[in-house]
């Protein structure tokens, strides 16, 4: 996209997996970026991937926030996922003119504006879990500034010692790192990641996107 650096990394533990990320395009030309940690991995968990993408794309033209698409996925999904016993977590995040607009149930959200740092708030409920209203949050995005999503395929994994890699030291990278290009952050993550890891424990996705300095 014109206004956005992206970059992301996804790697599956089998040859399906239960992360999945998508790009959405929003009706005035607004776009949205979904980032889901189906539970478990493998077969099922693609097959619930599949359903998610299904819903999503059917919501997209008829609500303009994400609390509004979310919890209609939600309701839509409910009844289904609690009969195969799936949930998912969800990070869903509407970009705006100077802002984003996100909903989390368990997803993971860093975002960099101005010098401070701000993590997401993300002790809503996951998807297939409750019939719950969510909480929309609006954070300031401007031209500069950078937003990180991920599952917890990385910073739950852990070395030979069985330490965990954290969130701490991810969200420490991406911040020192935070002028470089997006492809480059994702990169660097990723070799710290893998330098520590004893094994890949879990399907990874990591998302890096810096909103471009606009020409005068």
């Amino acid at each position: 996209d014109a206004e956005l650096d992206i970059a992301a990394h996804h790697r599956q533990l089998s040859e399906v997996g239960g992360d999945y990320y998508d790009y959405f395009r929003l009706p005035g030309g607004r776009y949205a970026i979904g980032l889901f940690d189906i539970s478990g991995h493998g077969v099922s968990s693609a097959l619930i991937t599949a359903y998610l993408k299904a819903q999503l794309m059917q919501v997209m033209e008829h609500f303009d926030s994400p609390q509004g698409i979310v919890e209609w996925v939600n309701r839509a999904s409910f009844t289904f996922l609690r009969e195969v016993r799936k949930y998912a977590t969800v990070n869903f995040v509407l970009v705006e003119e100077g802002t984003i607009r996100y909903v989390s149930g368990g997803g993971y959200g860093l975002l960099l504006h101005d010098g401070a740092s701000h993590t997401f708030a993300r002790r809503d409920h996951f998807l297939g879990l409750r019939l719950k209203p969510y909480r929309e949050f609006t954070l300031p995005f401007t031209s500069g500034d950078l937003l990180a999503l991920y599952t917890d395929g990385m910073v739950e994994a852990q070395n030979a010692q069985g330490a965990d890699y954290t969130v701490r030291r991810l969200n420490t990278l991406i911040t020192e790192n935070r002028h470089r290009p997006a492809q480059e952050i994702v990169d660097l993550c990723v070799r710290d990641y893998e330098s520590f890891r004893a094994a890949d424990t879990d399907d990874i996705t990591l998302i890096i996107a810096r909103r471009r300095r606009q020409e005068p």
